[in-house]
């Protein structure tokens, strides 16, 4: 199978489930700096993808850890923040290495004597000129531009990383296996996820394929989700998509709505079914409306119901997937991963990536074929 963005869709749950199994190695240098800082708090600095991963584990980590969980932009950081955060682990994410604003975070650190631990998906990116502190998150060689399987295991890895805190600590004891196993069962949904997205997405082909405006609808954890789908959907598809908390779509958002508005809705709220009546509602203006959830709903081809039943928190490591799944079918059936020609030249005026980027990007792919 070619390594593109549907491949790394579908090995997703297989490197899930090895980090899982090999967890305490693969979270030993972020657990061990942690303790050692003597500090509580934590503050993660990440951008795009995995600033939506962040905000997407935050959940799961401030309740099972009982701290503080700031996730912020290095803009968010640098510029209003850092005053408040000045005693907080930082943990700093930039799965290419070579996001220029992530870079400039680092710079700033080192230069007031900070040392923070960069996750990355690619030790040979540029960060590595400007620390050495750099732990590669368990993702391996994901070779394309638009990441799936990066944001996908950094969800699971900060997760992995408050589960053996929790352990080595002595605050979670007989949890410890029971979240562990919610954990594996998070693996099976994903790949649950993967082969329900195929026919969903083939059924609703000619729709997906004419969608040009979206919304994406979620609360807790999934807002995370939600924010990756928006931006995965206008990177890949080139759409303008918008995300909204339930309550906060049916309080002025809902009123743009007509018949050519995709509405998806991310639904793991045990608590009550509100966000299902507001699908349906949504339904009454426009037929293209979709679910994805965990609870027992009346069967429909437009829901995407995963069974294993695990804490909301934990849903993200399986909501990404119908989103992944469309942006990367649909955009490949339209040959749309070209930008517009004038792209280029707003690239020209402002770099988001070092100049090295392309160069590292390649051989990234090279390495990614001979394995």
């Amino acid at each position: 199978m070619k390594k593109d963005m549907e491949y790394y869709i579908k090995i997703s749950n297989e490197v899930m489930l090895k980090n899982l199994y090999r967890r305490e190695e693969l979270t030993e240098k972020l657990v061990s700096q942690y303790l050692a800082s003597g500090k509580d708090h934590i503050c993660i600095i990440a951008s795009g993808s995995s600033l939506n991963a962040a905000m997407a584990a935050e959940w799961f980590m401030s309740h099972h850890s009982g701290n503080r969980i700031a996730v912020m932009s290095p803009t968010e950081y640098m510029d209003f923040r850092k005053e408040s955060v000045k005693d907080y682990f930082k943990i700093v994410i930039s799965q290419s290495g070579c996001s220029t604003n992530i870079i400039e975070a680092v710079k700033e650190m080192a230069e007031e004597g900070s040392r923070p631990l960069v996750l990355t998906g690619n030790l040979e990116g540029d960060i590595k000129k400007y620390t050495d502190n750099l732990m590669e998150y368990g993702v391996g060689n994901e070779s394309v531009d638009y990441v799936t399987l990066g944001m996908t295991v950094l969800i699971e890895t900060l997760i992995l990383f408050v589960l053996e805190t929790g352990k080595r600590k002595g605050f979670l004891t007989q949890e410890y296996q029971n979240l562990a196993g919610e954990l594996e069962r998070c693996c099976i949904a994903n790949r649950e996820m993967y082969h329900k997205s195929i026919p969903f997405t083939e059924t609703f082909y000619n729709d997906l394929l004419k969608m040009d405006k979206a919304i994406i609808v979620a609360d807790g954890a999934n807002m995370g989700i939600a924010r990756e789908a928006a931006l995965k959907f206008g990177e890949t598809l080139k759409i303008p998509a918008l995300y909204y908390e339930s309550e906060e779509y049916i309080h002025g958002p809902n009123m743009q709505l007509t018949p050519e508005y995709s509405v998806f809705f991310i639904d793991t709220n045990k608590k009550h079914n509100r966000m299902y009546d507001i699908f349906e509602a949504t339904g009454i203006v426009t037929e293209h409306t979709y679910l994805i959830t965990d609870k027992k709903v009346p069967e429909s081809p437009k829901i995407i119901q995963a069974q294993e039943q695990v804490q909301s928190e934990l849903t993200p490591l399986y909501t990404a997937v119908p989103f992944q799944y469309i942006a990367a079918h649909v955009t490949k059936e339209k040959n749309n991963f070209e930008c517009h020609p004038l792209f280029g030249r707003f690239e020209e005026k402002i770099h988001c990536k070092t100049d090295d980027y392309d160069e590292i990007m390649e051989n990234k792919k090279r390495k990614a074929e001979e394995e």
